[in-house]
């Protein structure tokens, strides 16, 4: 990092990892960082499977924040990653906060990327670009939620603007693509998010539904709120939520992966502990 990057006010942080295969377990090797982006020590409740918890410790990001995550899963490797809380965004007085997040997976590699929700307080003005490169053979399950507002509190998002793009890619071939801008205009616009402040996107590589599994599972819905089903690519399963309840896209969320992890990864789900505090 340089003599600018530790002059400034802003954080920038980079935390580069590789999973690799052991004898009997798939081991997290930490390959760079700097910054306040860091890792737990693995948990292994599920034996060969590694899971991580992602750490943000200043517990929010502001305007001109840097984050940077970059993540290689090896061949063979078994990984579940997850936050012990919701990503929370805080307003920002004129810089853009960025956030960044890669994941490369090799044949034969489970990657599970299942954070937390992130919150978008009023005012906050974030750019944020997750690209997963998946090898044919591997398998990839991972979700993206956000919240506008603290709607609970009667806190809505009045000002500030969201820019978030997901690419997914199949042996350097470009799978999927979604780009979402989210400003208070797109809130209240009938055409858009209709004045529902949470959104959220799943998605599963690896596997072709059945039409009649695929019919089963659009019939599945959260308590409260709109959602959908798709199969656009052989191989890749998409699932989206509008609403206005992190609780009930939680549920959501979580139920799919609880019928769909086995189908994939050939094991039962296995909720990571931090999800129960």
């Amino acid at each position: 990092m340089g003599e600018a990057a530790l002059e400034s006010q802003n954080w920038e942080a980079l935390l580069k990892l590789q999973l690799c295969r052991g004898q009997d377990r798939t081991h997290l090797v930490p390959i760079k960082r700097y910054g306040p982006l860091t890792v737990q020590r693995p948990f292994y409740p599920e034996q060969d499977c590694c899971h991580v918890y992602l750490l943000h410790p200043p517990g929010g990001v502001v305007g001109g924040d840097r984050l940077d995550l970059q993540v290689a899963c090896k061949e063979a490797t078994r990984t579940l990653f997850t936050t012990p809380g919701a990503g929370k965004f805080y307003l920002s007085a004129a810089d853009t906060a960025r956030v960044t997040q890669q994941f490369k997976v090799n044949n034969g590699a489970q990657l599970e990327y299942l954070p937390q929700e992130n919150i978008f307080f009023p005012g906050a003005r974030v750019r944020s670009k997750t690209s997963i490169d998946v090898q044919k053979d591997g398998r990839v399950m991972l979700w993206e939620k956000h919240c506008f507002g603290r709607p609970a509190n009667n806190e809505f998002f009045a000002a500030g603007q969201l820019h978030s793009q997901i690419e997914l890619r199949c042996d350097e071939r470009l799978l999927f693509t979604e780009t979402q801008r989210v400003d208070a205009d797109e809130l209240r616009r009938a055409s858009g998010l209709r004045n529902n402040p949470v959104i959220g996107s799943f998605l599963v590589y690896g596997m072709t539904l059945e039409e009649a599994m695929l019919r089963d599972l659009q019939k599945i819905s959260p308590a409260v709120g709109i959602s959908g089903i798709s199969q656009p690519q052989p191989h890749l399963l998409i699932a989206r939520y509008l609403g206005n309840s992190t609780r009930d896209v939680d549920a959501y969320f979580v139920g799919l992966w609880e019928l769909l992890r086995p189908l994939l990864l050939q094991r039962e789900a296995s909720h990571p502990r931090i999800w129960k505090t």
